[in-house]
């Protein structure tokens, strides 16, 4: 009894197969028999067979698909208008660099450590999807240490340098064909020198050598660790919606996991800052 029910199911799906391809290639056929129909209506002959034939004879079926049944790269469909697709494998990497001011925060402010300054970042970044991507970042920032600290050293000048490399994954956030936003952020390894400095004068010789003072430095210390940032940007396609090359603009959290000052070690503690960049990525 089993048996028998399988085999009348697998004959009427059979069935119903064979009648699905009957109507997709009858489809074409009846439309123009339909046109006929009303033809012969108006007075003229009409003889469906004839016109099969010239159907098929005229039908070009190793002609190319329409160009504007699926847009390409560069073009936007209505359900693609955001992103354009990639192309080649090449087109997943993105070189950045840029440039901006630095604020200090946090521990820095209270108690006068850092002042206001300037970062430069260069990175490579690998975009595994219009949406998901890593960025392997260099960034490098200097901060002024403030007169009111200096004073207290007794040293005349000094700075603040902050590098690091960084892994900063990334998630994009397209609003239109031209514009969107991001959000970053990561951790790695960071590099934090102090430097103390004082003019000393010094004899210098171009075409005539005469004396002038220049700086110098006098003392410094340095700490090696580990560190993360987060942060919030936005992007620009400025040279049109197909150009790989994109303006953007990204303020961030830095957070430096620095030694505390001991009796047998220089250190400030921990370290606060928000590089605010602008720069080009392409």
């Amino acid at each position: 009894m089993a048996t028998n029910s399988f085999c009348s199911r697998s004959f009427l799906v059979r069935i119903a197969t064979a009648a699905s391809v009957i109507a997709i290639f009858a489809l074409p056929f009846a439309a123009r028999a339909q046109a006929g129909s009303v033809a012969s209506e108006n007075g003229q002959q009409y003889s469906s067979s004839a016109d099969w034939k010239a159907y098929l004879s005229s039908y070009d079926f190793n002609a190319a698909p329409s160009a504007s049944a699926s847009p390409q790269y560069g073009q936007y469909g209505h359900q693609n208008n955001r992103y354009p697709a990639y192309t080649s494998r090449w087109s997943h990497f993105a070189f950045e660099a840029g440039g901006g001011f630095t604020a200090p925060i946090g521990n820095d402010v209270r108690r006068g450590y850092d002042g206001w300054g300037h970062n430069f970042p260069l990175g490579g970044r690998w975009n595994f999807s219009k949406y998901i991507g890593a960025l392997l970042e260099y960034q490098f920032n200097r901060n002024v240490i403030p007169q009111a600290t200096l004073q207290q050293i007794g040293v005349p000048s000094g700075n603040i340098n902050t590098w690091s490399l960084t892994l900063d994954p990334i998630i994009y956030l397209p609003m239109t064909q031209s514009m969107g936003a991001y959000i970053t952020g990561g951790g790695g390894f960071y590099r934090k020198v102090t430097n103390f400095s004082a003019p000393h004068q010094v004899q210098q010789c171009y075409y005539f050598c005469y004396y002038g003072y220049v700086n110098q430095t006098i003392g410094h210390f340095s700490s090696n660790q580990g560190g993360m940032n987060i942060g919030l940007g936005g992007y620009w396609k400025a040279f049109g919606p197909d150009s790989n090359a994109k303006l953007y603009a990204e303020a961030r959290y830095v957070w430096v996991d620095s030694p505390a000052p001991t009796k047998t070690q220089q250190g400030e503690g921990t370290e606060g800052l928000i590089p605010v960049t602008f720069g080009i990525r392409f």
